[in-house]
């Protein structure tokens, strides 16, 4: 039994080296990675994963909305303070009935104390199966059209304010504080013939949002077309330029920007000019602002706009968009696109696009010191000199951060904060 045992193992081993021997091993081909387009890697963007209790700090927007109250003294109403208008939106999955609690506060003292009722999307409940295995976040969100405001919860001075963002879980009560902002509010005074008080408007100062713009990719969903809403959860279209979006912040001295003709852009991959259709022909728009007018009895009123600014680019993204214009997923390096009106140049943006065909995150991303919807960029911004079609009034404020007091941690944004020239004067003209 045993010399079979011993047989058996020397006939295997022999059959073994003959069949290696006639047949060698075919090595293995390398698989090559596959790259999904629709997922990104960061921690100030989602990277497909489901962040919780994260404010998306490029949707807040605050403005100051006048309270008013009649003065029988001065024959008219006035303003007895203002009034905080919020928009937010905060990453996470949260229940039903979920909201916000927004607190205004000065050197420690609450002031005023606003809830505002949330929208909750859940991924998970989506019947579209577009956006249900989409990369984006579940998220609470305020009314994306109206925003969230309570005239009853009033602040009756103007100066330098925090602003706390809490979650409230709509199952518990729990509040959760996820963001601090800092704003700085001023007065618009009114002076009314006869030199009596009219409503004084009131407003929050931007300037130092100037240094702060963001690209936003809009892949299509599904064969029919229909672009992704934009950043704002508003205006899913079928006739944009493009997937990019970017938006950008001005001061200006109107209602709108008015161009003399139709804005375009013109931009460069690695020094190389970028054809374009319809010579590069964009989409535009205000997206949200705060404007106010400064009236003194006998002076001609003077006005001031803070506005968020969307352009819509002719610029493809992993080959959805407008034919004939370029795939930016195509052509990866060093992004250069200049807004125009006409021969003037409005503003130079600058973004890098690796080889996985999406752009490269801003230091101010990747370190979490801010945090942006899945599929944005913060993007270098350069301010032309003196004014222009669409800055009238700029004061730099490299000190005072971005989105509302977010202090800049990286050199990069350090420096485009620093670079942002004065235009005109920043408020009114006494």
């Amino acid at each position: 039994m045993k010399k079979q045992i011993i047989y058996l193992t020397i006939t295997i081993l022999f059959l073994s080296t003959f069949a290696a021997a006639q047949f060698p091993k075919i090595p293995q081909i390398p698989k090559v990675p596959k790259i999904d387009k629709n997922i990104g890697s960061s921690v100030g963007m989602s990277g497909g994963k489901n962040r919780q209790n994260v404010m998306d700090d490029g949707f807040t927007f605050f403005d100051a909305r006048p309270v008013t109250e009649r003065s029988d003294k001065y024959n008219g109403d006035v303003s007895k303070g203002w009034t905080m208008r919020a928009n937010l939106r905060a990453f996470g999955t949260y229940p039903k009935n979920s909201g916000f609690n927004v607190v205004v506060s000065k050197n420690g003292k609450v002031l005023s104390k606003m809830y505002c009722e949330g929208k909750t999307y859940r991924k998970s409940e989506d019947q579209d199966p577009r956006t249900k295995n989409s990369p984006d976040d579940d998220y609470l969100m305020t009314d994306p059209s109206s925003g969230c405001y309570d005239e009853k919860k009033f602040v009756a001075t103007s100066g330098t304010f925090d602003v706390q963002v809490f979650t409230v879980n709509g199952d518990n009560d729990e509040e959760k504080l996820i963001r601090t902002y800092k704003i700085e509010v001023k007065e618009a005074q009114k002076i009314r013939p006869g030199k009596l008080p009219g409503i004084t408007d009131y407003f929050i100062q931007r300037h130092a949002e100037a240094a702060a713009s963001f690209l936003y990719l809009r892949p299509a969903q599904g064969s029919g077309g229909t672009m992704k809403h934009n950043y704002h959860n508003i205006n899913g279209s079928t006739t944009l330029k493009g997937n990019v979006d970017i938006f950008f912040n001005v001061a200006i001295t109107t209602s709108s920007i008015e161009f003399s003709g139709a804005p375009n852009v013109r931009c460069s991959v690695n020094g190389e000019r970028v054809n374009f259709v319809n010579d590069g022909q964009i989409n535009e728009a205000s997206v949200r602002g705060d404007s106010v007018k400064w009236e003194r009895d006998g002076k001609a009123p003077q006005f001031l706009g803070f506005y968020q600014y969307w352009i819509n680019l002719p610029i493809v993204w992993n080959g959805q968009g407008q034919s004939g214009n370029p795939d930016m997923t195509r052509k990866t390096g060093n992004w250069v696109c200049e807004l125009r009106n006409k021969n003037e140049i409005l503003r130079k943006f600058k973004w890098t696009v690796g080889s996985d065909g999406f752009p490269k995150e801003h230091a101010e991303q990747t370190s979490g010191n801010i945090n942006l919807h899945w599929g944005s960029y913060l993007i270098e911004t350069e301010i032309p000199a003196g004014e222009n079609s669409i800055q009238e009034r700029l004061m730099p404020m490299p000190n005072a951060g971005l989105f509302y007091g977010i202090q800049w941690k990286s050199e990069e944004g350090k420096k485009m904060a620093a670079n942002v020239p004065k235009v005109g004067e920043p408020y009114f003209i006494q």
